[in-house]
This record gives C-alpha cells, sequence and structure tokens, in this order.
C-alpha cells in the first residue's frame, strides 16, 4: 500500500512528505513501515551568531559598575531577514538594539550590558533568544509584525549566559602571557619592541633626573661664588650667562633624544 501525507511541518514552513508504507510481514496488524520522507533537509541559516552558544560577562570590580558585551549578527542569507533579541531576565540587562533588518551580508552589533542588580541573581538561569525570518522589505517589523510569523518560518538561536570574575580573567590573561613566554613566544606583533623601547626610555629618564640633580648643585654652587667674590669670571663673561648657556644645552639634548 501506499499513503501520501501532505503537510509535515518539518523546519521552517510546510512541507510536503511522501511515506511509503509496506506491510512485510505474514500477518496483520504486525506488520512494520518503511518511511522515506522529503524534507529530511534543513533549510540553510539566515543567521550567523557570535558568540554562541554562551554569553560570558565578567563581574565589575565595582559594585555600581555594569559588564557588557558584544553580540554579532551577520545576515548570511540571500534575502532580507528581521532579527530580534529576547531575554528571560529584561530587567537584568540593557539591549541595544532589539530589533532590526538586515540585507544579504550585512551585519549588526547588538550591545547587552548586564545591571549591577543583575550580578546578584544566578545567571545561570538566564537565557537569551535571537529569532530570525526572512522578510521583503528592509523595514523594521514592529510587535504586531513578528506575532504574525508562524513559529515554523522562524530560525531561532538560543544562548546561555556565564559570569566570570574580572580577577579570573585577569589572572588567566597573565598565565597565558607567561606561558607564552616560557615556550619562546613574544605575544602579539610588536610587544616585544614596545616593551624594549619602554626600558630605553625609562634608563634615560633615569640618567636625566641624575643629571638634572647634578646641575642643580652646580648652580647652587655658583651662585655661592657669585655672591662672594662678584658677578664676573676671567674675560668678562657672567657666571648667571655660563649658568643658563649649561641649561640650554641640556633642554636641547634631552628635546632631541625625545624627539628622535
Amino acid at each position: 500500500r501506499r499513503l501520501q501525507v501532505a503537510g509535515g511541518g518539518g523546519g521552517r514552513g510546510h512541507c510536503a512528505a511522501v511515506i511509503v508504507a509496506d506491510r512485510v510481514a505474514s500477518s496483520w496488524p504486525g506488520g512494520a513501515w518503511r518511511g522515506d520522507e522529503a524534507c529530511r533537509t534543513p533549510p540553510p541559516a539566515m543567521l550567523q551568531v557570535e558568540p554562541e552558544p554562551v554569553l560570558v560577562f565578567s563581574r565589575a570590580p565595582q559594585a555600581s559598575a555594569a559588564s557588557r558585551r558584544t553580540l554579532k549578527l551577520k545576515n548570511v542569507h540571500t534575502g532580507n531577514v528581521a532579527f530580534k533579541v529576547k531575554t528571560t531576565a529584561p530587567k537584568a540587562y540593557l539591549v541595544r538594539p532589539t530589533t532590526g533588518t538586515l540585507g544579504p551580508d550585512a551585519s549588526q552589533e547588538v550591545e547587552i550590558t548586564l545591571q549591577p542588580a543583575g550580578m546578584n541573581d544566578s545567571l545561570e538561569n538566564h537565557r537569551f533568544l535571537v529569532q530570525a525570518a526572512e522578510v521583503p522589505t528592509r523595514d523594521v517589523l514592529s510587535r504586531d509584525d513578528w506575532h504574525l510569523i508562524p513559529n515554523g518560518a522562524l530560525e531561532q538561536h538560543r544562548l546561555n549566559v556565564a559570569l566570570e570574575d574580572s580577577e579570573t580573567k585577569s589572572s588567566r590573561a597573565g598565565d597565558e602571557l607567561r606561558g607564552g613566554a616560557a615556550a619562546g613566544v613574544s605575544g602579539p606583533e610588536g610587544t616585544s619592541d614596545l616593551k624594549v623601547k619602554y626600558n630605553d626610555l625609562v634608563n634615560y629618564t633615569l640618567t636625566l633626573e641624575k643629571e638634572k640633580k647634578q646641575l642643580e648643585v652646580d648652580v647652587a654652587a655658583l651662585r655661592s661664588a657669585c655672591s662672594a667674590g662678584g658677578d664676573q669670571i676671567g674675560g668678562g663673561i657672567s657666571k648667571l650667562t655660563l649658568v643658563l648657556a649649561m641649561l640650554v644645552a641640556f633642554i636641547a639634548a634631552y628635546a632631541t633624544k625625545f624627539i628622535s
């Protein structure tokens, strides 16, 4: 016998399924059925969501500070795709924007802010749901428009929530940095050069500080000599002029080194 069933309702929208049933046993109704459905292939994705499937927030050091995460949405469909971001804890999060429409290959960043009051809750019970639907235009759908879309036509991405202490995050980053140094890895490109230049600058600054203190001592000594023996050095040159010349030479040498 051949039985044809219309509908099916698998995946987005409705599809037709043809079920071929054969009675293979010798007696009825103990026969076995073999089904061959025409709608097994899932429909192509419309929206790419990053990160997925977990949103990790960092616990802020100050109790009054909020924690933010960015959710990136990209239309990977050939047509226009409307999206909507929902959460099971709307009072704990600030989501901007919550809805929108993306053209083909377009992207949208959604800023999700965990409010300080929300950090006191059990975030393991919080969930986010990103819904997507194909639409004919790039107009933003209203709440009533979303209610008109059947569930079978929606693509849904479910995200869990986790909370990480900022100290743990910093410690992990330090461990990764130390692990890279032990393995002979210099970290991100350019980090080693910047560290060398920074150390050179610190050493040069310390040298300048020592020279500056020595010049201050020399200036004090010259002032004492001027007070005791007059204002002129041999040849008619003022001691104050000599001190000023020394200071100008010192500043010029420092400026040249700093600019280079």
